[in-house]
């Protein structure tokens, strides 16, 4: 998961609307929904260090890799980390597994504390360990041919200053755009009330948020910087994730997973985009 911020569609009037704001890192379709029994339960561990990061971001992070371990043990193939290094520091980690399996539930069997020392005169680091049971759905065979590509106007935001994303899919595409955020959540970004789902032709670039628009970013009230991400996901088929938000503004990853797994692997595509929001000194 990833510590996030808050976004705003501004137009030229002001704030238009919160489109999402984030504390810590639809699809209904006519399909049946996956059930317990759809899953695969695997017990694995993850371990991180208290380095350049907090204590809960570390622990974050274990709970991240021991998920991976789990996906991969399922689904059989190497899932790869999404990183965000500045100045040679690990800012944040996150699980590109959506082409390979879905954890649906998970649950923290034990944490366990310990130290490591790389040099004896060296400072010692707090390290954190989870034992975690996850319960995970492997993803069906996807269409190689079918690739969704997003893209930020930078890595890094200031405060204040405006996120912009472009997409492009090299089959045709209906485009949706979601926040990821730390607290296990999913908002919805596009389509939005001022923005429906945009139908693209293949190789046709779209910007994101739309013209007299704006996706303004901001970190948390006390937080110096927070990394989050955006999921574009591009799917054949038409189809309505507003439905699923009627019960609030966010819907939690394991719903999230479930509704996506109801559309054919062949008929969807993913990519997730990193960034992180610094607060202005």
């Amino acid at each position: 998961m990833v510590r996030g911020g808050k976004g705003w569609l501004r137009g030229s009037g002001g704030v238009m609307k919160n489109l999402f704001h984030t504390t810590m890192l639809s699809i209904l379709l006519s399909a049946s929904p996956l059930h317990a029994t759809d899953c695969e339960w695997k017990e694995t561990t993850g371990e991180a260090a208290v380095e350049n990061i907090t204590a809960e971001e570390a622990r974050q992070l274990a709970v991240n890799r021991a998920r991976n371990k789990a996906v991969e043990e399922v689904a059989g193939v190497h899932v790869q980390g999404s990183s965000l290094v500045k100045n040679f520091t690990l800012a944040a980690d996150f699980i590109q597994a959506m082409s390979a399996g879905y954890a649906l539930d998970e649950k923290v069997v034990k944490w366990e504390t310990g130290t490591y020392q790389e040099k004896p005169e060296a400072t010692p680091l707090t390290t954190y360990k989870v034992t975690l049971k996850s319960c995970v759905a492997a993803s069906s065979a996807e269409d190689p041919y079918f690739k969704v590509k997003g893209e930020l106007n930078r890595p890094v935001f200031m405060e204040g200053e405006e996120a912009r994303i472009t997409a492009s899919c090299t089959k045709d595409c209906y485009l949706t755009i979601l926040n990821l955020t730390a607290g296990n959540k999913i908002r919805l970004l596009l389509p939005n009330s001022h923005e429906p789902s945009p139908r693209l032709k293949a190789n046709e670039t779209y910007s994101f948020p739309m013209e007299g628009m704006a996706l303004e970013m901001h970190t948390i009230s006390g937080h110096s910087r927070d990394t989050e991400a955006f999921l574009v996901l591009a799917t054949k088929e038409k189809f309505d994730l507003l439905g699923l938000l009627t019960k609030g503004e966010e819907i939690s990853q394991k719903e999230f997973y479930k509704a996506i797994l109801s559309l054919p692997a062949d008929t969807r595509a993913e990519e997730m985009v990193v960034y992180e929001v610094r607060e202005r000194n």
